[in-house]
This record gives structure tokens, C-alpha cells and sequence, in this order.
């Protein structure tokens, strides 16, 4: 019994101590100079320093309106945040709602102080403070990235933690932002880092992807293709889904494009181009019909001179990568439209390209769709070269009967 009493004792005892250790660096920091409270901050390693930091906070809200220029009162308060602990044990001790209330202080003094030094701590501790919640962080960071962006502000070292923050935590109001700030490469300094955080951003949201290229210019589109092509980040499936969509959104605004200016049209043919390669390299079969709008839309750019010989025989050729009857129907025609020329003579004196036309005659004997016998036939019985009417011989050997 009276071990019992004297542990009761001994207890009240160290809590009544530690009360007053508490009490007593809270006092001396109220008391004390801005020289003085920097130094009790530096000094408190114990578990007294959330009360004192909160003070310490506090103060700097409250009277930065007077100090914030002044060079003492920013070092308190840089001190005070990068005194905050780091440890995830020490951050466990506080409730959830207490490290609401200190990141809610740390969000108040990034918007009140310019500091660079001191902005990049508030968001390396905001990291730690926010807990498994991140959406207070997520939409902090969104509205200062969005204003910086808008606004046009020159780059700081801060902006690249705050990108590489959005792009582990971020929803999809951080994705368009981290795309209007990727594709205006208006801080080119950090675009690897922007890079990154746009493809995490991107792997799992496909409506919103597809979204930014509905509204997106034909550069940029093309731009933001080749960087998820290129990316171990996006799956096989999602990138063939992406690429399905893009495919169909540039076919849809193709009139668009006839009074672009030449970069455009670039773009546009690049992306026909790449997203075709990465439909028919995996036998994307759900995209047959927008592959075959591809290959009547590229014969158009090429007849107009917007997409070269040699491009326009690798869509010919990657097309039969993903069969259909159409397809077939469409190659069929295309040739026969050839044969027409060489049979009547081109009204310009132009004859179809041998390199086309052996593309077509080959791409139809892949697809061995028997639509094809009559026209390939026809091209026997023509003035064509040696070597393209031996072609037309073995596409014809292989159609299914």
C-alpha cells in the first residue's frame, strides 16, 4: 500500500515537473527578445517544443503585418518551421486535429512571406503534417501553383517542390494545372520534374487525360502523346485506350487543320502517326474503324502535299496490323483509283508512285480479303513495272477463297 501511495506521489510529481518545464519555456518565450526566441526554439529538444513552436507561429501571423521585412523576424520564423519535427513517432504524439492546426499556421505564413528559404520548409513540413489526408495540402498547392501560373511569376525554388508534391498527391483539378505549366514550359528550369508529375497525374486518369486533349491545340496534343508513349508509368492498355481516343478527337478536327500553319500540320502527322504505331503494334482491335479513317485521312494529307510519300506508306503498311473488311474495301480502292491513272493516263501527268502502289498491293494480300481479286488482277493486265505486277501475282496467291 504504501509503495502504491508513494508511486501516486512520485507520478504527480515528474507531471507537476514537466508542467512547469513547459510553462516556463512558453513564458521565457513571450518575454523574450527576437534574438531570444530563436535561441529557445534552437534549444528545445524535448517534447515541450509543440506548445512553443505554436507560440512561435502564432507570433508570426500576428505580427508579420509590422515584421515581415524585417530580416530577424523571417529568421524566427524559418527557424520555427524547420524546427518542427521530422520524425514520424513525434508527429504520431500529436492528435489529428492538432496537425490540422499546425498546417493550417504553416499555409497561413506561405501566403503571408515571400521568403524562399522559408516557403521551402513550409512545404517539406506540410508533407509531414498532413497526415493520411491530403486534400487541405493538395488544394493549397493547387490554388498557388494555378495563381503563380496564371500570373506569370518567374521561377523559385519553391515551385519545384510544390510540382513534385502534386504529382504524388494531387486529384485531377492538379492535373490540368500541371499541364497548363507543362505545356507552356513556363519554368523550363524544372521540366524534368514537371514531366514526371504529369505522367503520375496521368496513369490513372483516363477520362481526364482524354479530356485535356479534347481542348488541347494539335502541338501540344502531339507533345503530350510522345511523352506517355515513351513512359514506363502508363500501362499497355491505358496507353492503347489513350491512343484510340486521340486518334479520333485529331480525325474529328482534321478541318481544322486546312489553314494551320506548318507546324501544326507537323503535329498532326506525327500524331496520326505514333498513335497508329502504338494501336497496331498491340492489335488494339476495338480502334479497326478509327485505323481505317486514318488511312483515308492521310491519303488526303498526302495528296496535298501536308504528309510525305514515305509516311503515308508506313500508315498503309502498319494498318494491315489491325484487319478489317473495310479496310480492305478502303486499300481496294485506293488501288483501283491507281490502276485508273495508269490506264487512262493522269490528267496532270502524274502517275501514282510505284512505292504507294506496291504498298497497297502488298497490304492487301496481308489482309487476304478476296474484295481485293479484281483489282489486283486489273494491275496484270497494266502498264505497271515488271516488279509491281509480279507483287500484284503473289497478293493475289494469297487472298482466302
Amino acid at each position: 500500500m504504501k509503495k502504491r501511495i508513494f508511486l501516486i506521489h512520485f507520478l504527480i510529481l515528474i507531471s507537476s515537473l514537466l508542467f512547469a518545464a513547459t510553462s516556463a519555456s512558453e513564458k521565457a518565450f513571450v518575454k523574450g527578445s527576437l534574438a531570444e526566441k530563436i535561441k529557445i526554439i534552437q534549444n528545445i529538444k524535448d517534447n515541450s517544443i509543440f506548445p512553443v513552436i505554436k507560440k512561435s507561429l502564432d507570433f508570426s501571423i500576428e505580427h508579420a503585418a509590422s515584421l515581415s521585412a524585417d530580416a530577424e523576424f523571417i529568421s524566427l520564423t524559418t527557424v520555427t518551421v524547420q524546427a518542427l519535427p521530422s520524425e514520424p513517432e513525434k508527429i504520431r504524439q500529436l492528435t489529428v486535429s492538432s496537425q490540422k492546426l499546425i498546417s493550417e499556421r504553416l499555409m497561413a505564413i506561405f501566403k503571408i512571406f515571400k521568403n524562399k528559404d522559408l516557403r521551402k520548409s513550409i512545404i517539406e513540413k506540410l508533407n509531414l503534417y498532413s497526415n493520411d489526408d491530403k486534400s487541405l495540402l493538395v488544394d493549397f498547392l493547387n490554388d498557388y501553383l494555378s495563381a503563380a501560373y496564371k500570373a506569370g511569376e518567374s521561377s523559385e525554388n519553391v515551385m519545384e517542390g510544390a510540382i513534385v508534391t502534386l504529382g504524388q498527391e494531387g486529384n485531377e483539378n492538379s492535373l490540368s494545372i500541371i499541364y497548363n505549366i507543362w505545356s507552356s514550359n513556363i519554368w523550363p528550369e524544372y521540366k524534368k520534374s514537371t514531366d514526371e508529375a504529369l505522367l503520375l497525374l496521368s496513369k490513372d486518369s483516363f477520362a481526364d487525360v482524354i479530356k485535356i486533349f479534347s481542348i488541347s491545340n494539335i502541338v501540344n496534343s502531339a507533345h503530350f502523346f510522345n511523352l506517355l508513349h515513351n513512359s514506363e508509368k502508363i500501362s499497355e492498355n491505358s496507353l492503347c485506350s489513350i491512343a484510340e481516343n486521340v486518334l479520333l478527337i485529331a480525325i474529328n478536327n482534321a478541318e481544322k487543320m486546312k489553314a494551320s500553319d506548318e507546324e501544326s500540320k507537323k503535329a498532326f502527322t506525327a500524331l496520326q502517326l505514333e498513335t497508329q504505331e502504338v494501336l497496331t503494334k498491340y492489335k488494339w482491335s476495338h480502334a479497326s474503324g478509327v485505323i481505317n479513317s486514318n488511312v483515308i485521312l492521310a491519303k488526303k494529307a498526302y495528296e496535298d502535299g501536308s504528309m510525305t510519300e514515305e509516311d503515308f506508306i508506313k500508315i498503309i503498311k502498319t494498318s494491315v496490323q489491325i484487319p478489317s473488311s473495310s479496310l480492305a474495301q478502303t486499300l481496294t480502292d485506293m488501288l483501283s483509283e491507281c490502276n485508273g491513272k495508269v490506264e487512262v493516263g493522269s490528267a496532270d501527268g502524274k502517275m501514282p508512285a510505284k512505292s504507294v502502289v506496291l504498298a497497297l498491293i502488298s497490304a492487301l494480300g496481308v489482309l487476304g480479303d478476296k474484295t481485293a481479286f479484281d483489282t489486283l488482277l486489273t494491275v496484270t493486265y497494266l502498264t505497271y513495272p515488271l516488279e509491281v505486277i509480279d507483287a500484284a501475282k503473289e497478293s493475289l496467291a494469297k487472298l482466302n477463297w
